[in-house]
């Protein structure tokens, strides 16, 4: 998957992105030396200006360390100083746990259709099924249990969910959806754990990632996709359900 920038494309953000997927990818490890502001400047037809916007850019990320008087060298090959930090500033963030949640849950959809969508060209999407589906049975094992009212048993029902929606993700191999996942996606998972949810609906959820473990190996991408937005606006609903909306209740 090649991953585009959120911002318009322009000359910095275009050099931006080529030198983070190389750095992603390891074709620039930790330590290398980026090439000179004029290499790069001739390489996109940028001025210098462009070019240290875009150096400023991958300082911020955590990728490069930029030295006075020499060329920018690459500080690491992955996000997670940046995602970890983005991860703080959002749990300190001075907003509702409504709104925190389902800032938490955007993240989730984003990533997974993401990988949904990307899924059809994974040449090891057989076993990635085979996986997949080994956490609905877990899930499916652990209905007697639920409906018993066994606290273990839901425990390990929201830990093969997570897994479920973990395997998705790591199944498009691409690096930034990976260390967002990892870094958001863990809060969003405790959080739903303290939520109350009905035996019909995790039986309604274990047969949502049934039928999307079909719809996957058969290559059935808009219907994958559409199964996964199924599931999580059922979870969106449940989490507006539960925590109240904070500007409502003080009005």
């Amino acid at each position: 998957m090649v991953v585009q920038p959120l911002i318009s494309e322009t000359k910095s953000s275009r050099i931006a992105a080529k030198l983070e997927e190389m750095i992603l990818n390891n074709q620039l490890q930790a330590g290398d030396f980026l090439p000179s502001q004029q290499a790069l400047a001739k390489e996109f037809g940028a001025s210098s200006r462009s070019v240290r916007e875009a150096f400023k850019n991958l300082e911020a990320k955590g990728l490069v360390r930029i030295h006075q008087g020499r060329r920018a060298e690459v500080k690491a090959n992955n996000l997670d100083q940046f995602m970890e930090s983005l991860s703080t500033t959002i749990i300190r963030s001075q907003t509702s746990s409504r709104k925190l949640m389902l800032d938490l849950l955007q993240v989730r959809i984003s990533v997974a259709t993401a990988a949904a969508r990307e899924f059809s060209r994974n040449p090891d999407r057989d076993d990635i099924v085979r996986n997949l589906r080994a956490c609905c049975c877990r899930m499916d094992d652990m209905l007697p249990g639920i409906y018993r009212k066994d606290p273990k048993a839901l425990s390990q029902f929201h830990d093969s969910d997570s897994e479920f929606q973990s395997i998705l993700v790591r199944s498009n191999g691409n690096m930034i959806l990976d260390a967002i996942y990892d870094n958001l996606a863990p809060l969003l998972a405790e959080n739903i754990k303290l939520m109350k949810f009905s035996y019909a609906e995790m039986e309604k959820l274990t047969k949502d990632y049934t039928y999307l473990c079909d719809a996957l190996q058969n290559g059935q991408t808009d219907l994958a996709v559409a199964l996964m937005l199924v599931a999580m606006t059922a979870l969106k609903a449940k989490i507006k359900a539960t925590f109240p909306d904070e500007a409502v209740v003080s009005a």
